[in-house]
């Protein structure tokens, strides 16, 4: 058996049984129309029937009072049925009715004898998302303008109640649904004559009436007085990621996304409005993620780490794993992040650095719907870096000891002395230069009635690497979500609960950073054994990856959202949440990985975490009409606990390789263990004014408590006030919006804030050492900090909403400032307290502010063709703009007041001694030297990025092109070494000075240290020669998808088929060619989100896929 096919577990099983039951119960629980009431009328109407059925049954009768005859109706009757009740009712008349779905009963006309016998009869209801009824909503037949419809009625339009009804020629045609705000679409019309069912219209996608998901409910971006950048299922199906945030790349302004590498399962890391926090790679930058209403958080060891599993240091090449890689992208129905106060407040201390909401699908009432989505497809780098080949790089050797005045030897150059002259290897091409492959299958099964509706999803996703070797990932997800709202609409409950496995075989590093290697370095002796350099640090590539990491993770995300009204427009709330994380690794290193002469034993690394999360929060909610306005209020509390055990061992002298993951087999081992438990409570209130659709309020406050905290302060307060104006429906505006079609400002201006540090800080920590004169003994590792408090962040922004010639465009431009004080971080200690640094509240102030456009478009809308465009721009401007005494800690060789946070200090390069080759910098305070105090800063941010997106679609085709844009000053050149040391360099030391080039720009090749030629280059790293435009443009995802005609898929019984072609990551344009991908960060590079690194690791790879996605 395949050991990546996971095992299904119990949590599996039940969800499947789960799924089964429901549709069983569903199917079975068909609504007969014997249902009993009393009808009492006389000398009525046929208005008066209908009104007494829909307060005495289930039911709900649709009609238009224009048919209704006037005469009179005399009916009573008791334990009649509605069948009957109807069918006496209208005896006589030329009415009939129909049962739409279930308890949707639909009066309509009776059709002539001819219409009977020459045409078909369609008809219907439509539908917003939430079963609103939609009047004025187009129906046509497709192509209309055919020859053959000269004669016939193409078209009609849905009354107030969503009902429509339209005679066609014959039952093999398309219909084409289209209102303004919404999505248009096509459907067969023998749906609605076989099955009238209701069809449920989506909001456009980045339209006012499209619905976005903010703290505690929802609203529509008409309507909303806070900043919210959503992406849709639509957006992310489309791109062949394996992560769902990784779909979020460029596409949201504001959002800074960067993957840490390429490896399957790695994290993604999201900034949103920029660095908060003193530490760009510290936990406190981290967004509070939400799915489906409960708060996801983990643990690496006692601190928060939501972006990554990493237990411990143990985490192979992927550097971390990614929970959310474990988060299935085709059950995501869309992910909205909250950005300003107005948004983010209701999330109290955990709102400082954004909230990202993710919402999962549900069900929609009608017939079970089935859906298979299967794709395939490879990976690859999609660039290199430009290399020595063998002769340039052993020219190069040889020109560094001659510059020197050192002789070559087997010693200091097996290259040069020892090794074969003549074959060389392309270690890029060697090591990341192979094709991994793809597959992912998905199955998903929907439907339900009004009352009860569920969606069951599993997928299998299985991603090898690009590494040499046999190295993958694989993932098994499964999603069920369950709703049911009782027959008078009172009582809801919403179950969901999400398992995946994620299996993952990967080598224990990134041996993307081998790519150096010496061209002609040998992977083998004489004998065929691995071959090794005594006394160098070489690993050999073979070796590398055969030390491995085995990790297996089993994630399950559960939640019960409960809803009853009280009264009219009082409802009452709850949300349930329980989330479990089950990690199990193993890294192994096998003696047959290491260098034969020191003697080497086997080892490996264990480590066992489970982290469980659960949540309740109650709430209140009260909608009226209050004067000519909507009021709606929110009252609520929340309670969450989370815990976080982890064990871990090392161990060795294993007696067989075989055996490195058996625990029992060491010889040796040592075991440590760590227990982590969180609490956190809060209330908190919203309360929101819409009077007349033109002056909108919106408050929120919150009260938090956080065990993270000591007494003095474990608790803080948080709030926000957001104000609209829809200057567009003001009277005076009436006769001039033939352009301008919508028009809003809108404001915000609240705190929000950050308990993200390790937990226990306000405590002294003990840990146990070797016992002293026999008795146990504990050391103090942690200095206790009662007066710890809150990080704060005060937001404000202004913001301007604009949609012209009737919404076909649409722009937003928002301002924005953030201030964070009290920062969470470290102070040092004086020398004789014992201690270097302890965690405390540092008194910084971090200023960040940018302007945010996005624009959007429907350049061209026919019946058979569109094109859409969309971009997005953000601007950032970042500074300290306070810390008192900053001069009398270690804070001073980081940050300036007044400069950028994330900045970097450089020497300025003036480029070589033209009689020696020395690389020469700027002297710039004039003492003769060239020292610490000869560097100016530089800005690493990223002054700004954004992306472009353009759709265009004919007849059944449909084209996406999206390119993402990021300006900004980083790392361009790597350099590990001298040029000419015992390590490959790129080709831009092609153009090196020597004796027959002494006008190069750039120095001359050393590889002995304590020359003078050699000290030169101590500042190189560190000067403007290796930092500079590091801006970028990326492809950075394409999809191709084809629409099978309906007369195919209506013979295959399928509603709807798509075949298509998906790329991601596909081409990179950048002014410097020496670093493989400017996006990726990693620890220990330079300060910043996506600002590069000091060294190579592997970038996202280019993907492209195949599938076909059918529904039944």
């Amino acid at each position: 058996m395949n050991k990546f096919l996971p095992h299904i577990s119990k949590e599996v099983r039940l969800a499947i049984f789960l799924a089964c039951l429901s549709t069983t119960h569903i199917h079975g629980a068909a609504y007969s129309q014997s249902e009993k009431i009393d009808v009492s009328i006389k000398r009525g109407r046929l208005e008066d029937v209908f009104k007494s059925i829909d307060a005495k049954s289930s039911y709900k009768i649709f009609y238009s009072k224009g048919m209704l005859p006037t005469s009179e109706v005399n009916l009573q009757g008791s334990d009649m049925s509605v069948k009957d009740v109807l069918d006496k009712s209208l005896s006589g008349s030329n009415l009939t009715w129909e049962l739409l779905n279930n308890n949707i009963i639909a009066i309509k006309e009776k059709p002539t004898k001819q219409q009977s016998q020459q045409q078909s009869r369609a008809n219907g209801q439509v539908l917003n998302a939430n079963g609103t009824p939609l009047a004025g909503v187009t129906i046509l037949i497709k192509d209309w303008r055919n020859p053959k419809f000269q004669n016939i009625q193409t078209n009609t339009a849905s009354d107030e109640n969503g009902i429509w009804s339209l005679n066609l020629p014959a039952d093999n045609l398309t219909l084409v649904f289209s209102f303004i705000g919404y999505q248009t679409i096509e459907m067969p019309a023998k749906r609605f004559i076989e099955n009238r069912e209701p069809l449920h219209l989506q909001p456009e996608i980045g339209g006012l009436e499209e619905v976005v998901v903010v703290g505690y409910g929802t609203t529509t971006k008409r309507m909303n007085t806070g900043s919210v950048a959503s992406i849709t299922a639509k957006d992310i199906e489309t791109q062949p990621v394996g992560n769902p945030l990784a779909a979020l790349s460029g596409r949201l302004s504001g959002v800074l996304i960067a993957q840490n590498n390429g490896v399957p399962g790695s994290a993604v890391q999201i900034q949103v409005r920029n660095q908060t926090s003193l530490s760009p790679t510290s936990s406190g930058s981290i967004p509070l993620y939400v799915i489906d209403g409960v708060p996801f958080t983990n643990f690496n060891g006692g601190a928060p780490a939501t972006d990554n599993l990493n237990a411990f240091g143990i985490s192979g090449s992927s550097g971390g794993l990614s929970p959310f890689a474990m988060i299935n992208p085709s059950d995501i129905e869309r992910i909205d992040v909250l950005k300003d106060a107005d948004a983010t407040a209701i999330y109290g201390s955990r709102g400082a650095n954004g909230v990202v909401l993710i919402t999962t699908k549900k069900g929609q009432s009608g017939r079970t719907r089935i859906g298979v989505n299967a794709n395939t497809g490879y990976t690859e780098v999609n660039r290199f870096i430009p290399m020595l080949g063998l002769e340039d790089y052993l020219t190069l050797r040889k020109e560094a000891f001659a510059n020197d005045g050192v002789t070559p030897s087997v010693a200091n150059a097996p290259d040069l002395m020892l090794w074969d002259q003549t074959q060389s290897t392309d270690w890029q091409k060697f090591l990341i230069g192979n094709r991994g492959h793809i597959t992912d299958l998905q199955a998903n099964m929907s439907g339900g009635n009004n009352n009860t509706r569920f969606f069951f999803n599993s997928g299998y996703r299985r991603e090898s690497t690009v590494f040499v070797g046999d190295s993958q990932n694989a993932r098994f997800t499964s999603r069920l979500n369950l709703d049911h709202t009782t027959s008078d609409g009172k009582f809801n409950i919403a179950i969901s609960a999400s398992y995946a496995n994620d299996e993952s075989d990967m080598p224990s590093s990134d041996i993307t950073s081998l790519y150096n290697l010496p061209p002609n370095f040998p992977l083998y002796d004489d004998n065929g054994a691995l071959y090794w350099l005594t006394g160098s640090s070489f690993n050999n590539p073979l070796a590398m990856i055969n030390r491995k990491y085995i990790g297996t993770t089993n994630n399950l995300i559960s939640g019960a959202n409960l809803s009853y009204k009280i009264l009219p427009g009082l409802t009452a709330k709850a949300n349930f949440g329980y989330t479990t994380t089950q990690l199990h690794q193993n890294s192994q290193t096998p003696a047959s990985s290491l260098n034969p002469a020191n003697n080497p034993l086997s080892s490996a690394s264990f480590s066992n975490t489970k982290s469980q999360n659960w949540i309740i929060e109650p709430t209140v909610d009260y909608v009226a009409t209050l004067g000519e306005g909507q009021l709606t209020a929110l009252i609520g509390t929340s309670f969450q606990q989370n815990s976080s055990v982890t064990q871990t061992t090392n161990a060795s002298n294993f007696p067989n390789e075989a055996l490195l993951g058996s625990l029992s087999a060491a010889g040796n081992y040592t075991a440590s263990n760590n227990i982590v438990y969180y609490k956190y409570n809060a209330v908190f209130g919203k309360l929101n004014y819409d009077w007349k659709q033109k002056y909108l309020f919106n408050g929120t406050f919150r009260r938090d408590g956080s065990s993270r905290f000591g007494a003095n302060n474990r608790f803080g307060n948080f709030g926000a006030i957001g104000l609209g104006w829809v200057f567009t429906n003001e009277d005076f505006f009436e006769d001039r919006n033939r352009i301008l079609s919508f028009g809003k400002i809108r404001g915000s201006f609240g705190s929000t804030g950050n308990d993200q540090i390790s937990n226990y800080i306000h405590l002294s920590l003990l840990s146990s050492t070797t016992a002293y004169l026999g008795s146990p003994s504990m050391n103090l590792v942690t200095l206790a900090n009662p007066n710890i408090q809150w990080e704060t962040t005060k937001k404000l922004e202004f913001a301007l909403d604009l949609g012209f010639l009737r919404d076909r465009i649409l722009f937003t431009a928002n301002y924005f400032r953030n201030r964070s004080g009290n920062q969470l971080s470290f102070a040092t200690l004086p020398t004789q307290v014992g201690y270097n640094s302890y965690t405390t509240n540092v008194p910084a102030l971090i200023q960040n502010t940018g302007l945010e456009l996005e624009l959007s478009s429907t350049n061209i809308e026919t019946d058979n063709f569109f094109w859409k465009t969309s971009t997005n721009f953000t601007f950032f401007k970042n500074k300290l703009l306070e810390f008192d005494g900053i001069e009398n800690t270690f804070y001073a060789n980081s940050f300036i007041v007044g400069e950028p946070i994330n900045l970097v200090r450089l020497y300025n390069y003036l480029g070589v001694d033209e009689a020696t080759g020395r690389a020469s910098y700027e002297d710039r305070d004039g003492n003769g030297t060239i020292n610490l105090d000869d560097r100016y800063v530089a800005d690493l941010g990223t002054p700004f990025y954004g992306g472009f997106n353009n759709t265009f679609a004919y007849k059944g085709l449909e084209l996406g092109v999206f390119f993402q844009f990021n300006h900004r000053f980083g790392v361009t050149k790597i350099l590990n070494t001298r040029p000419g040391a015992f390590v490959n360099q790129n080709d831009y030391w092609l153009g090196r000075w020597t004796d027959s080039n002494p006008g190069s720009e750039i120095p001359a090749a050393t590889t002995t240290a304590g020359n003078p030629l050699y000290t030169s280059y101590n500042q190189f790293t560190s000067s403007n020669a290796v930092y500079g435009d590091a801006s970028y443009i990326k492809l950075r995802s394409i999809n191709l998808t084809y629409k099978l005609p309906t007369q195919w898929t209506s013979r295959a019984k399928m509603s709807n088929c798509s075949i298509f072609v998906q790329g991601q990551n596909l081409f990179t344009w950048a002014k410097n060619p020496y670093v493989l991908d400017t996006e990726t960060t990693i620890q220990g590079g330079p300060p910043g989100l996506g600002t590069g690194t000091l060294s190579q690791v592997l970038p996202p790879l280019r993907t492209i896929v195949f599938g076909f996605n059918c529904q039944f």
